[in-house]
């Protein structure tokens, strides 16, 4: 359930239902799971209970007194709009109208959750740490590139196995190189890896076509790798991810670089939240990445990234995502997503 609302809220729509095939009774379970999760409006059209074959006619089993007590209890959970579906009679609508019309709306809090999906599994942002995988990446792998020269998919399906087999818990797809039809390989490679995975994906590309084509066809909420502060990229990823739905990394860097401080990254971070929200991009679909580099090129970047880090948690309430250069060498699956309330400092162990 959490994997369809996540899906379904990301392209924006205004309500939610479950209409059909059950009885009240039975939608009973699906509307509690639908309302933990949901920021919009929950509708709820059952069946007159459950259908049976007598005299080769179909009959259902609820008639209107029961219908409607059951619907009195739907509207009183949160339900904001109920109906009646197969089997159901003007009398079983009247008598639900009687039962319910003096009961307040329940309309629904936002949630404020930062959820990826695929069309199985939804993966909660701020729960605990999240694994994303990187090795479905050209970068410094030479038999990737091969692969990807070649057209070699059974290569990157294994890779992506691998990764899922090795408890990644998100999987980042990178298929850029200069020698081949990126947007191509990019959707072919998501539908793919949908056919044989049921982790969430990480798009990640800087070429806006391959970005369109693996948004359209991906069966959930992906997570976009990524943004920046820059206007033109900001142009650009925005009106993808408010039109197909994502949580988008955020990269705090801008026009000018990568800020040599804390304070501005943060500068960037706010700038990027500011300019989703004009988008209608909600802060909870923002994770900004307070960028590492590596200790060799500046003494006091580790202390400049975890205090980054803790003002992202701390001044903007927002979600973390890091990695290093040197990170995939510990843990070959990539990249740490972080959670906002862990204790600083803090380390994977």
């Amino acid at each position: 359930m959490e994997s369809t609302v996540a899906l379904l809220e990301g392209l924006g729509v205004d309500a939610l239902g479950i209409n059909c095939g059950l009885g009240p009774v039975q939608m009973k379970g699906i509307l509690k799971d639908i309302l933990e999760v949901s920021s919009v409006p929950v509708l709820v059209n059952p069946n007159a209970g459950l259908p049976r074959s007598e005299k080769g006619k179909t009959v259902y089993d609820i008639d209107e007194k029961e219908f409607a007590q059951v619907m009195e209890e739907i509207v009183s959970m949160g339900a904001v709009i109920v109906g009646g579906c197969c089997g159901t009679t003007p009398d079983h609508i009247r008598e639900t109208v009687k039962r319910c019309r003096d009961i307040p709306v329940k309309w629904p809090e936002p949630k404020r959750r930062t959820v990826i999906s695929s069309y199985a599994q939804a993966v909660v942002i701020g729960r605990k740490p999240v694994i994303i995988g990187e090795r479905i990446n050209p970068t410094g792998k030479s038999k990737f590139k091969q692969a990807l020269r070649e057209h070699n998919l059974e290569y990157i399906l294994r890779e992506g196995v691998s990764q899922q087999d090795n408890g990644a818990d998100v999987l980042d797809v990178n298929v850029g190189l200069p020698e081949i039809d990126e947007p191509s390989m990019m959707e072919e490679a998501v539908r793919e890896l949908q056919s044989v995975i049921d982790l969430p994906l990480q798009i990640d590309t800087s070429n806006m076509e391959a970005m369109e084509r693996a948004m359209r066809i991906y069966n959930g909420k992906p997570l976009i790798n990524s943004v920046n502060g820059k206007e033109e990229v900001m142009e650009q990823v925005f009106p993808l991810v408010a039109k197909y739905g994502g949580v988008v990394v955020g990269l705090c860097l801008d026009e000018e670089g990568i800020p040599e401080t804390a304070e501005g990254r943060i500068k960037v971070g706010r700038k990027i939240i500011d300019r989703a929200a004009a988008y209608g991009i909600g802060p909870e679909d923002i994770i900004l990445d307070g960028l590492c580099m590596t200790v060799s090129s500046d003494s006091k970047g580790a202390l400049t990234t975890l205090e980054t880090l803790r003002r992202i948690r701390d001044e903007l309430g927002g979600k973390s995502v890091l990695a290093s250069p040197t990170f995939p060498s510990v843990c070959p699956r990539g990249r740490l997503s972080m959670q906002p309330s862990l204790p600083w400092p803090w380390s994977p162990g």
